[in-house]
């Protein structure tokens, strides 16, 4: 495609720089204007803005955005994003995921440009494809979390739960922020109309359950459905959005991940407007979303990392009354006020309220400093014990979250266990698509002739791919950190899952071996060993299951061929 010769003509000048110097363009610059004059200034800027900016990523390296998308960048509302941590308080344990939403909406729009791209350069004549397609795949990509709170997905998965508020999703307020940003004036009616305005919005929330695309106004996109496969694919959860976070995140945590997604992103192929893949990426699919639940289970749902969570959020709901967070959620100027700043906010309230500590009215706050000095401190809510809910369970419906009441009746031991010191926390770990297989909805070509699109069976694949696509995980932990509240909150848990389900499930912290007991019988003279060599191979003992759900001892292999009989 050779370029237009007028370039006032180029809305998209990605497609423009991909025929000319990447990096720095030779028609960036009014190369006749005086360098330190205000009207070299003024040509600067505008010529920046015309031709976008390039970005140096430790991701996807260097990549180039569009004018437009960096007139959105240079808003008060986009550059929140800074102050987002991508992960939230799980920095807190992995001390290199210090990397922002910032970053993360810039790699999602530059992926989202680069698929619309591809598609538009194999098949724009029989998609009935423009320019207009791209920009706005791109924008919704560079836009998609605008509406995120503070704490990464603590803000809208517990702190507003827990607050009695649900179907809050951050999916709309990033449509509702992107207004805000044209009402503002950074962005010009010839630049982005009204019409597709909407398209980016739909674009955004489309994959929400409860979202209906004719809502934001807009002429619905069935005629272009695939461009909801890009960014927010609510079909089989295969998007850049997904793309971007799992490379940024593992990168960061230093977390190894298998799949390319690179082949992901150029074998494909829109058929029945549908994104579709090459058969040969069947098992790189699945490896995408293994390693979505790695992540989750490594990473996002850390055994620590969810500790410093539920002390962020007794610290917020403590801090509530004060702070109001909860009612500034309905309005996106109001909301965007909110970011990860809140804990410095909540420390340091003294500084615009000189003698808030002489007012009852500033209990609240008093009460949330204090658990934000223990998470300073390092002295977190202690883990105690988990079980994975056993899968029958869950597929017959049966399952239900227990009340700590439940949990703590099983105790019978000195230790006097209070109700508000004990959390019960559920975690659930899947493929994207909760108990379904992603898989089932994907469709797959044999080549890049194909007219025709199919499903693949992950048995006519091989057979040893699961058969389950989720667990369920409830954990036990403790407000109070000392050893002995611990292990009697830890043995309370352990005989309500015993209780429940037979012995035939156990929690994952069996007994260790006493590796104290041990060390110390290897310094006592033969003879004179204080605890009987029998007592240590029972306290080695724990429980399993075998395949067919009987019950089964195994003993671990410790060492005891030095001590005397």
């Amino acid at each position: 495609m050779d370029p237009p010769d007028d370039e006032d003509d180029v809305p998209f000048s990605q497609l423009v720089a991909k025929q000319q110097d990447p990096v720095l363009p030779d028609h960036n610059f009014d190369l006749n204007t005086p360098t330190g004059s205000p009207e070299f200034a003024a040509s600067y800027n505008k010529q920046q803005r015309r031709h976008g900016k390039m970005f140096n990523d430790p991701v996807h390296n260097l990549f180039r955005l569009d004018p437009l998308s960096i007139d959105i960048i240079d808003s008060a509302q986009f550059q929140r994003l800074r102050d987002l941590k991508q992960l939230g308080m799980t920095y807190y344990i992995f001390p290199g995921a210090s990397h922002n939403r910032f970053e993360h909406s810039l790699g999602v729009a530059h992926l989202a440009f680069e698929v619309a791209d591809k598609i538009w350069n194999s098949q724009r004549a029989e998609l009935d494809m423009d320019r207009t397609d791209i920009k706005v795949v791109e924008l919704a990509g560079l836009c998609h979390d605008l509406g995120h709170g503070p704490f990464s997905h603590v803000f809208d998965r517990t702190l507003l739960q827990s607050k009695g508020v649900y179907g809050w999703s951050h999916e709309e307020m990033s449509g509702e922020i992107l207004q805000t940003i044209i009402d503002d004036g950074h962005i010009t009616d010839d630049a982005l109309d009204d019409i597709d305005m909407k398209r980016v919005q739909q674009l955004i929330v489309g994959s929400c359950p409860n979202h209906q695309p004719a809502a934001t106004g807009a002429p619905p996109l069935n005629d272009k459905r695939f461009l909801f496969d890009i960014v927010a694919n609510g079909r089989n959860s295969i998007d850049v959005d997904k793309f971007d976070y799992l490379a940024r995140d593992s990168h960061y945590c230093n977390v190894k991940v298998s799949c390319d997604l690179n082949r992901l992103q150029r074998l494909t192929k829109v058929l029945d407007n549908e994104i579709c893949f090459k058969w040969s990426e069947y098992e790189n699919i699945f490896e995408l979303f293994h390693a979505r639940a790695t992540m989750h289970r490594r990473v996002y749902t850390h055994r620590k990392a969810k500790a410093i969570e539920l002390m962020l959020v007794d610290a917020l709901i403590a801090a509530d009354p004060v702070l109001n967070m909860t009612e500034r959620i309905h309005d996106p100027r109001e909301f965007v006020k909110m970011d990860d700043t809140l804990l410095k906010q909540i420390e340091n309230y003294s500084m615009l309220h000189p003698h808030f500590e002489e007012s009852d009215d500033h209990a609240p706050v008093i009460a949330s400093q204090k658990i934000i000095t223990r998470l300073r401190k390092r002295q977190l809510y202690k883990y105690c014990s988990e079980v994975i809910i056993p899968p029958s369970v869950i597929s017959a419906n049966l399952w239900k979250v227990p009340s700590v009441q439940d949990v703590i009746t099983c105790y019978s031991g000195p230790v006097h266990i209070k109700e508000e010191d004990v959390i019960l926390c559920e975690n659930s770990i899947d493929f994207a698509m909760k108990s379904k297989n992603p898989l089932d909805n994907v469709h797959f070509f044999d080549n890049f002739d194909s007219r025709d699109k199919y499903s693949m069976l992950k048995n006519t694949v091989s057979p040893m791919y699961p058969d389950i696509f989720q667990e369920h995980k409830l954990r036990a932990y403790s407000r109070d950190g000392s050893p002995d509240h611990v292990d009697a909150v830890k043995h309370a848990f352990d005989r309500w899952v015993s209780k429940m389900w037979n012995d035939k499930v156990v929690t994952s912290t069996p007994l260790r071996p006493p590796h104290t007991l041990v060390k110390k019988a290897a310094a006592v003279p033969a003879g004179q060993l204080e605890v009987p060599r029998q007592t240590l191979q029972q306290s080695a003992v724990h429980l399993s299951v075998d395949s067919s759900g009987s019950r089964m001892e195994k003993k671990r292999k410790i060492q005891l061929d030095s001590i005397p009989e």
